[in-house]
Parts: C-alpha cells; sequence; structure tokens
C-alpha cells in the first residue's frame, strides 16, 4: 500500500467541488472499464457537503449511477428514517435524486429491523460476502471515502478501543461509542483498507490535532504503523491499495498543528 499523499484546499467550498468531480471520474472510469463500481460512502458533515456535490455537479450525468453500488463503513443503530443515520443523509444529499435501483444501496440495519446491532453486523456481514471475489469477505472498493473526527476515529473505529485491531471481523457491533448515538455498526479496519483508493474529506480547525497526526502516521510504512498509533488515531491505519488521498482543508492543517 503506497503512503498517503496530502491534498490540501483552500475552504470547504473548494474540497466539496475538488471532491465531487474526483468521485465522480472514479465512479465513470470503473463503470466503463468493469460495468460496475463499489463506492463506500461516509457520513460527517463534509462527507455528506461532497455528496450534494455529485448531485449539483454538471458532470454528474456523465455516471450511469445504476452501475454504482453503494455501501456504508459504519452506521447508527437508530430507527429507519432518523436523522442520525449516514444512509438517511445521504440520501437527502445525493443518493434519492439519483433514481438507483434499490438493490444497489447496501444499508447496514436499523433498530427497528433487526433485535441488536450484532444481529445487524452479521446481516451486513452476509450482504458483503454475496458481492465478493471469491477468498475475500467483501467486494474490492473502487473507492471509499471517510472523514475524521476531531480525536482521530473513521467509521465507528474509535481510539483507545478495541475495534480498530479487529482482524478477524468484517461487520461488527460497536458499544457505548464515545460520540452520540451510543450504538452502532461498524466494518473493521482489513474491510476499509479493502479499497482500491481511500479518501479522506477533511475541514476544520477542530480537526487540525489529529490530521497532524494523521500527517506523522502517513510518513510511516505500513509495517511501522504498531497497535500504540492506531489506537491513539485509528485513522492512521486506513490505507488504499492504490492510493490514499488526505483531501484536507486549509484550517485543519494550522500551523500550531505541525
Amino acid at each position: 500500500m503506497p503512503k498517503p499523499i496530502l491534498v490540501a484546499h483552500t475552504d470547504k467550498a473548494q474540497l466539496q467541488l475538488a471532491g465531487a468531480t474526483r468521485i465522480i471520474n472514479v465512479a465513470a472510469t470503473a463503470v466503463a472499464a468493469q460495468g460496475v463500481a463499489h463506492i463506500s460512502l461516509t457520513g460527517g458533515t463534509m462527507g455528506i457537503a461532497v455528496l450534494a456535490g455529485i448531485a449539483e455537479h454538471p458532470l454528474s450525468s456523465t455516471v450511469d449511477w445504476s452501475k454504482v453500488h453503494f455501501w456504508w463503513s459504519d452506521e447508527r443503530f437508530v430507527a429507519t428514517g432518523h436523522a442520525d443515520r449516514n444512509e438517511q443523509q445521504a440520501g437527502h444529499a445525493l443518493l434519492t435524486s439519483l433514481g438507483l435501483p434499490t438493490e444497489n444501496l447496501h444499508v447496514m440495519g436499523a433498530s427497528d429491523t433487526f433485535d441488536s446491532p450484532e444481529a445487524a453486523a452479521l446481516a451486513y456481514t452476509e450482504e458483503l460476502a454475496r458481492f465478493a471475489p471469491a477468498g475475500e469477505s467483501s467486494p474490492l472498493f473502487n473507492l471509499t471515502l471517510l472523514g475524521m473526527g476531531p480525536d482521530g476515529h473513521i467509521a465507528s473505529l474509535f481510539p483507545d478501543r478495541t475495534e480498530i485491531l479487529d482482524a478477524e471481523g468484517v461487520a461488527i457491533a460497536v458499544h457505548n461509542s464515545p460520540k452520540p448515538p451510543p450504538t452502532r455498526v461498524s466494518l473493521t479496519l482489513p474491510v476499509i483498507n479493502y479499497s482500491e483508493r481511500i479518501w479522506f474529506l477533511i475541514a476544520g480547525s477542530d480537526k487540525a490535532d489529529a490530521t497532524a497526526r494523521l500527517r506523522a502516521a502517513s510518513q510511516l510504512a505500513e509495517s511501522e504503523l504498531t497497535a500504540k498509533i492506531l489506537t491513539a488515531t485509528p485513522a492512521a491505519g486506513a490505507r488504499g491499495l492504490l492510493e490514499t488521498l488526505i483531501l484536507v482543508t486549509e484550517d485543519a492543517l494550522a500551523s500550531n498543528a505541525n
């Protein structure tokens, strides 16, 4: 896995446009080359803003969206339609406007559908396996989008917890999340990393400290990413097979974080 590359943007508006353009290009290229694309989405303010940017982008119509499958790296275990659900936010921002076949939206289970997050995680593990190549537990994502919290978390893999070190699970239940809502479902790091490209979407001065830690870790070889580094800054472990980009606004690169 190549080391991450940082790409700075002046502000959120520039990142929104650039991110949307990049995603459209990846989706169009994958569909043209393979007849299908698999994209894993993230929640968060910047991630949802970039999805909204796709909906407004003049090149969006160049993609045959009926050939694009959307997945999620994590979800809040609340009821269907709840405003906290990543899939609900993504739907409002972009997905409902694309007229996608229902089978293209691979949604993690909600609390009104499953009795527990463990049951929802098992169902998602099985759904991923349906699209996985032989010997793998998930499809090879053409692109995984990730936000990053001020604490350095990705998906629902939080610092100072064991989930980031789980090398056996696929989709897992997360209880007592330090960020509400407390109950969630998340992909594990190996599944997140089974992606050709991973792009971080990072904006805001509150992310400066975590971004500094991510940048420092990006200079290390994969073999040098110790359990201590991963548990302190889970984002440090996310690396795509072909490319990892840290798409970041200037305010998240504050000088006091360097």
